[in-house]
């Protein structure tokens, strides 16, 4: 009876310290299920194998409805994130979402909720910030750009767009 209440105890303060832990930002389901791993190697005394198993999938399963957990929410925040204050590019974005466990399927709808043109004002921008290295270093640049995760097609469109408005400028000048 004793053991009984520990246990349930054991439990409920386990799915109590991840429904803390999902809250602080969006998680991703192997994140949660390598962080199961870790909360129940911390008790103070660890639940048996199949034990585990169990309070894993229960706890998931609560994760799940209480909405701490969802790989949508997680992908799109991620994108959205990484797009505006990181400035990364699809290709970046897609495989940092990888990383985290976000199937590809996923990871598309995410990418694409954000719309071709944007990509390509951000690459735009960033090639804009970098335009006076361009004469000089115009393969580092464009090396740069192209780690930054914008696919071929986006960066020399950027650099078309640059000289194009680098010229435009010049003429303008005169």
């Amino acid at each position: 009876m004793e053991q009984d209440l520990k246990e349930k105890k054991a439990h409920t303060a386990g799915l109590s310290r991840l429904q803390k832990w999902c809250g602080l930002r969006d998680r991703t389901e192997r994140e949660v299920w390598e962080k199961m791993r870790d909360v129940m190697a911390k008790m103070a005394t660890p639940p048996s194998a199949s034990r585990a198993e169990v309070w894993s999938e229960d706890w998931m399963a609560a994760l799940r409805e209480d909405k701490y957990v969802d790989d949508a929410r997680c992908a799109e925040s991620y994108t959205r994130v990484h797009h505006e204050h990181k400035s990364w590019g699809p290709l970046k974005i897609k495989a940092g979402l990888a990383s985290r466990g976000v199937s590809g399927g996923v990871a598309d709808r995410a990418i694409q909720a954000i719309p071709d043109d944007q990509w390509q004002a951000s690459a735009n921008r960033l090639l804009a910030r970098r335009e006076d290295e361009l004469e000089a270093h115009q393969d580092r640049v464009i090396r740069w750009l192209m780690q930054r995760g914008f696919p071929q097609r986006m960066v020399w469109t950027a650099l078309d767009h640059v000289t194009k408005t680098a010229r435009r400028e010049a003429g303008a000048d005169s």
